[in-house]
C-alpha cells in the first residue's frame, strides 16, 4: 500500500491524500485487503508498462485546490465556460478542476506539441472529457490510443516525475525546470521557502546568466508577501513586473507538510517575449506565439515543481531548530566572532536590516563591544561601517541567493566622534535557514605585526630566506630581492644559483659553511661579499637546518642582512683610530721627551746609556722616569723609577716625583734619606690605588763607591768578568705605602769596567712568561756584554728581551771608566 502510495506521488505529483484517496476509488472500498488488491494492481502496472508509457485509470473526483483571482492588475488563470480543463488536469463531478499532474514541456521538434489554439491534439473533447474517461483503451472520440498524457509521451512523463522525485534541494530542481521550460521562452526560474514573516528559508534559482538570476530573484518577494497576507490558499499568478518582465508564480500558503512556510515557483519570461494567460490580456497585450498548448504546458510544469518543492520544505530543518541548543555550542567552537543574523524585512518583503539573534564569546566591535551588547543588537548599529564597505548589501546576496561570502581582509571605517575610525577586517557568510550564520575577525593586530616587521626588516636593512629541498618551494622576504640585485617579478633564486651572486674570493667560505650546516645540522653565522655593479656588498647570514621527525635535512633558512654600511664605517672608524693612535703616540713621546731629562753619555767616571720605551699598545705617558746627573759635591745622581699607571695622573705622580728628587738630592742627603722624603711626599698626596717604586743611588768617582737604596724596585744587576748579579738590598717598601719603610743603605765598590744595569719592571715582567726566567735572561745577556760599550750593551739587552707591548720601559747602563 506505501509503496503503491509512494509510487503514485511521484509518478502523478499528486500528495499523499490524493494518492489515498485515488486508491480508495479504485478499490471501491476502504476494506484493507481490497486496497492492497488495488495497490497491487498499480505496483504490477507499472512493473509491466511497456515502452509507450502507463496510461492510469481516470481518477476520481478529489477535492481540488482552487485558484483564485486576486484583483490589482494581477492576472490569474480562470478559462471561460466550456474551456475545459488544461491538458493533465482531472475534472470532478463538481465542476472544479484539480491541480493539473506534472507534465514536462514540449520538444521543438515534438509533433504532438500544442497547436496556437491550445487544445491538444490528443487532448480532452469539447465537454471536457478526459482523454480516458473510458478507460485504458480509450475510444474514436477523442481517446488517446498511443498512450500520451498531456501530449506527451508516457516514458517521458515518467522520466520527468522521476527527476522530480530525484532533485534533493531547490537549487537542483530550479536547474530541473529551467530545462524543461526553456522551449518556452523560459529566462529565469527561481524557487523560494520562506517564514511567514518573510525570512528565506530554502530557494534556487536558474537561468540564462548568473548575474541576471541573482538580481531577478530579489523581485517576486516584493509580490509573494502581499499575496500571503491576501490570500490563504494555493494560487496560480500572472504578474506583470514594472520592468516589463512577465511571471508566471504559484504560491502555496494553506496546510501543507511543510505548515508554517510559504512556497514559490516564479518562472520569468524577458520583457516582450512572455506568453499570457488564456483569457486574459495584461499590459503586454493579446498572448504571443506560444500562448495556447505551450502555456499549459508551463502551467502544470510549475505546478508539479511546485509540489516537489512543498515536499522539500517539508523535509527541511524547521525554523525552531536555529534556536536549538546546539547552535550556540557550534558558534562557541567557532575561534573567531560569530553570530547568527536574522533579516528585517518591510512591508515589501525587502531587507532593511538584520537584527542579531546571538553570538559567540569571541565576538567584539571595532569599538570593544562587548558579546552582551551585540546580542539582540541590529546590525548596522552595532557595526555602522558594514553598510559603507558593501558588507550588508552582500550578506542580502548571500541570504538570498545562498552563495557563501569570504572577504578578504580590506579596510573598514566605522564613523566615530564626527571621524571615520580605521581598521582591517575579514568578513564570511553562510546561509543557515532563514538566516545568517556570519564570522569577522579584525587584523589591526596581525597588520600592525606585519607592519612591524617590514619596518624592522626595511630600517635594518635584512630579510629571511628558506628554501625546501623536498618540495622545491623557495621563500623569499622583500628585502633579500635589494639584498642581491634581483628583480621581484624574476622570483626568488634556487639555491645553486646563489654562488653566481657570491664574491669569487669569498666562495670557499660559503661552500664551508653551506656544508657545516648540512654535516652537523646545526645553524651556522658566516659573510660573504655579493657581485654587484659598484663596490661589493657585505652580507652577513645566520642559516639554520630544519629537520623532519626522522631527522632529515628538509629545508634551509636563514636571516640575511645587508652589513655594507657598516662594515664601510667600521674600515672608516679603524682608519681612523690608527691615524689618531699614531697622533697620540706621538704626542706621548714629546711629552714623555719633556718630562724626562736630557742626558749625558759621559759623567764623572762612567759612561752612560739611556733608553725610554713607551708601551706599543698605547699612546698613553708612563709613569717610568730615570735622573743621571752631577751634584755639586761632585758626586753622580743616579735614580730611577716608576709611578703606576699610564695617562695624565701618572705622568703628574712621576714628574712630582722626580722634582722632589733633585730638590732633596742637593741637600747633600744620602739615597735612604732622599727615599725617606720621597715616602713622605708620595704618602702625603697619593692616590688609594697608586704605586710608586724608585732606587736612588749616589757614584762617588774618587773612590768607585756606589751607595744606593730601593723602595720596592727590582734591585741593579752588576756584570763584571763575564758574570752578572743582582745586588743585595733586601729593605724598603714601596714609596707611600707607610710612614715607616725602613731603608736601608748599601754601598758597592766597583772596578773599572764594571757595569751596571738598571731598569724598571717593564724589562722582565710578561703576563704570558714567569719573571725568574726573564731575570734569568737577564743576567746572563749583560754577562755576556761586560765591558762592551754601554750604548752596545743596552742594545743587546733591549734585542734580547725585547720590551712589554702593555707597559713602558726604562734602562740605564752604566760602564766604570778605568
Amino acid at each position: 500500500m506505501a509503496r503503491a502510495e509512494r509510487f503514485l506521488v511521484s509518478r502523478l505529483g499528486c500528495g499523499p491524500e490524493e494518492a489515498r484517496e485515488y486508491l480508495r476509488r479504485l478499490a471501491g472500498s476502504a476494506d484493507a485487503e481490497q486496497l492492497a488488491e488495488a495497490a497491487d494492481v498499480v505496483v504490477r502496472e507499472a512493473a509491466a508498462a511497456p515502452p509507450g508509457g502507463i496510461v492510469f485509470p481516470e481518477m476520481p473526483a478529489v477535492t481540488p485546490r482552487t485558484f483564485p483571482a486576486v484583483a490589482g492588475g494581477i492576472h490569474v488563470r480562470d478559462d471561460g465556460p466550456g474551456s475545459g480543463p488544461p491538458p493533465g488536469t482531472v475534472s470532478g463531478t463538481d465542476g472544479r478542476t484539480s491541480a493539473p499532474a506534472a507534465v514536462p514541456p514540449p520538444r521543438s521538434d515534438d509533433q504532438n506539441a500544442p497547436d496556437q489554439n491550445g487544445a491538444d491534439q490528443n487532448g480532452p473533447d469539447q465537454n471536457g472529457a478526459d482523454r480516458h474517461a473510458n478507460g485504458r483503451n480509450g475510444n474514436a472520440n477523442g481517446s488517446d490510443q498511443s498512450g500520451k498524457r498531456g501530449g506527451v509521451e508516457g516514458h517521458d512523463f515518467m522520466a520527468f516525475a522521476e527527476e522530480l522525485s530525484a532533485a534533493r534541494n531547490p537549487a537542483e530542481l530550479a536547474r530541473l525546470l529551467y530545462r524543461r521550460l526553456r522551449p518556452y521562452g523560459t529566462s529565469a526560474i527561481m524557487l523560494a521557502v520562506l517564514d511567514r514573516d518573510g525570512r528565506l528559508r530554502m530557494s534556487g534559482v536558474a537561468g540564462d546568466r548568473d548575474e541576471s538570476v541573482e538580481d531577478w530573484s530579489r523581485a517576486p518577494l516584493r509580490h509573494v508577501l502581499p499575496l500571503v497576507r491576501m490570500c490563504p490558499d494555493d494560487q496560480l499568478l500572472w504578474l506583470d513586473d514594472e520592468t516589463g518582465e512577465r511571471m508566471l508564480t504559484w504560491v502555496s500558503t494553506g496546510e501543507t507538510p511543510a505548515d508554517g512556510l510559504v512556497c514559490v515557483v516564479s518562472v520569468s519570461w524577458p520583457a516582450g517575449e512572455a506568453p499570457g494567460p488564456v483569457g486574459s490580456s495584461g499590459s503586454l497585450g493579446s498572448p504571443g506565439p506560444v500562448a495556447g498548448r505551450g502555456l499549459d504546458g508551463a502551467e502544470v510544469l510549475t505546478l508539479s515543481g511546485g509540489r516537489r518543492l512543498r515536499d522539500l520544505a517539508a523535509l527541511s530543518a524547521p525554523t525552531s531548530d536555529l534556536s536549538a541548543p546546539w547552535l550556540d555550542s557550534v558558534l562557541e567552537a567557532i575561534p573567531i566572532p560569530a553570530a547568527l543574523l536574522f533579516p528585517i524585512r518591510d512591508r515589501d518583503g525587502t531587507v532593511v536590516e538584520f537584527y542579531v539573534d546571538r553570538c559567540n564569546a569571541h565576538a567584539t566591535g571595532l569599538r570593544a563591544r562587548t558579546p552582551e551588547q551585540i546580542t539582540g543588537a541590529r546590525l548596522l548599529d552595532a557595526f555602522p561601517g558594514l553598510d559603507l564597505a558593501g558588507i550588508f548589501d552582500a550578506y542580502v546576496t548571500v541570504l538570498e541567493t545562498g552563495v557563501p561570502l569570504h572577504r578578504e581582509p580590506f579596510t573598514y571605517e566605522e564613523p566615530f566622534r564626527g571621524v571615520l575610525y580605521p581598521a582591517v577586517l575579514s568578513v564570511r557568510a553562510q546561509r543557515i535557514g532563514g538566516g545568517l550564520l556570519v564570522s569577522w575577525e579584525f587584523h589591526d593586530e596581525q597588520a600592525r605585526i606585519a607592519a612591524q616587521i617590514d619596518d624592522a626588516e626595511r630600517l635594518m636593512n635584512l630579510g629571511w630566506v628558506e628554501w625546501n629541498l623536498v618540495t622545491g618551494e623557495i621563500s623569499w622576504s622583500r628585502r633579500i630581492y635589494d639584498i642581491f640585485d634581483v628583480e621581484p617579478e624574476q622570483g626568488p633564486l634556487p639555491l645553486e644559483q646563489m654562488a653566481a651572486h657570491v664574491y669569487e674570493e669569498d666562495l670557499p667560505a660559503v661552500v664551508r659553511a653551506v656544508a657545516g650546516i648540512s654535516e652537523r645540522f646545526s645553524a651556522v653565522t658566516f659573510e660573504f661579499r655579493t657581485v654587484r655593479t659598484g663596490a661589493p656588498r657585505h652580507v652577513n647570514v645566520t642559516a639554520e637546518p630544519v629537520l623532519d621527525g626522522l631527522g632529515h635535512l628538509i629545508a634551509l633558512r636563514g636571516v640575511v642582512q645587508d652589513v655594507s654600511t657598516r662594515r664601510r664605517i667600521e674600515a672608516a672608524l679603524e682608519l681612523s683610530r690608527r691615524e689618531l693612535e699614531r697622533h697620540r703616540r706621538r704626542l706621548a713621546e714629546e711629552l714623555q721627551r719633556e718630562l724626562l731629562p736630557a742626558w749625558k753619555p759621559d759623567l764623572p767616571g762612567l759612561r752612560v746609556a739611556v733608553r725610554y720605551r713607551p708601551a706599543e699598545d698605547s699612546a698613553q705617558v708612563g709613569g717610568d722616569w730615570y735622573e743621571a746627573t752631577t751634584l755639586q759635591d761632585g758626586r753622580v745622581l743616579i735614580a730611577i723609577g716608576d709611578a703606576s699607571g699610564h695617562g695624565l695622573q701618572a705622568a703628574a705622580r712621576m714628574a712630582q716625583l722626580r722634582n722632589a728628587l733633585l730638590g732633596i738630592a742637593h741637600t747633600g742627603a744620602d739615597a735612604a734619606r732622599v727615599l725617606e722624603c720621597l715616602n713622605l711626599v708620595a704618602f702625603q698626596g697619593r692616590d688609594e690605588y697608586a704605586i710608586a717604586t724608585a732606587i736612588v743611588a749616589h757614584f762617588d768617582p774618587s773612590d768607585g763607591s756606589l751607595a744606593w737604596a730601593r723602595a720596592g724596585h727590582p734591585p741593579p744587576v752588576l756584570s763584571r768578568g763575564g758574570k752578572a748579579r743582582q745586588l743585595d738590598n733586601p729593605y724598603g717598601t714601596p714609596l707611600g705605602v707607610t710612614l715607616d719603610p725602613g731603608y736601608r743603605l748599601v754601598t758597592t765598590r766597583l772596578r773599572p769596567g764594571d757595569g751596571v744595569v738598571l731598569y724598571t719592571d717593564g724589562l722582565v715582567e710578561r703576563q704570558s712568561e714567569h719573571c725568574d726566567d726573564r731575570l734569568s735572561l737577564l743576567l746572563k745577556v749583560a754577562g755576556q756584554c761586560a765591558g762592551t760599550d754601554p750604548d752596545q750593551q743596552l742594545s743587546s739587552l733591549l734585542s734580547a728581551l725585547d720590551t712589554n707591548p702593555v707597559d713602558d720601559t726604562c734602562v740605564i747602563v752604566l760602564n766604570v771608566s778605568s
